[in-house]
């Protein structure tokens, strides 16, 4: 007798792969642009399209309807598309492995890897007008205290995948509750 086999279901394997397909292209673009300045680079009124077309997919990807993921997966890609040539046809530059954008607590940085491209990066920061602070990775090392980096590069040394995470206060620890339902 022979093992239980589900049916194939052709449209979950087509959302499915079209699903792959935007998480690769949003990577990508990540990669490319910066995550947050990707969007902040759009053209104002492109840029709302483009936030109500991500809420739109974020609502529907998750679901069942394989017709609806694939048409918004579909849209997606045609917004991701849209919208880098918006940039392009703005001026903007993407990021090239040295300089790095992100935003942390709602401030917007860009970090530079090889203080040789601080320049570009002040010129992209001056074009742009949407970076918050603007740092050389050199300056980010300097504010961690040397006894704090031994002893996190001893942790991440023995523990591989650890990472560094914000402290814990003493209001998160109460609001945690007891760990054991023995303890009060």
């Amino acid at each position: 007798m022979s093992k239980y086999k589900p049916p194939k279901d052709p449209q979950k394997d087509k959302s499915n792969n079209l699903l792959a397909k935007v998480e690769k292209r949003r990577s990508e673009i990540s990669l490319r642009w910066g995550e947050e300045r990707f969007t902040d680079l759009i053209d104002p009124q492109l840029r709302t399209r483009y936030i109500e077309m991500c809420n739109k997919f974020d609502a529907v990807k998750a679901g069942t309807n394989y017709l609806s993921i694939q048409t918004m997966a579909e849209g997606m890609l045609r917004a991701y598309d849209k919208c880098e040539e918006n940039i392009r046809q703005r001026g903007h530059d993407e990021l090239n492995g040295e300089i790095w954008a992100f935003t942390y607590e709602g401030i917007r940085f860009l970090v530079v890897k090889d203080k040789a491209y601080m320049p570009r990066a002040l010129a992209m920061s001056k074009k742009e007008g949407c970076t918050d602070s603007m740092w050389h990775i050199k300056e980010l090392l300097k504010l961690i205290p040397k006894d704090s980096f031994v002893f996190t590069d001893a942790i991440k040394s023995n523990f591989p995948g650890a990472e560094v995470i914000e402290p814990t206060t003493t209001e998160d620890i109460k609001n945690v509750g007891p760990i054991t339902p023995f303890l009060g």
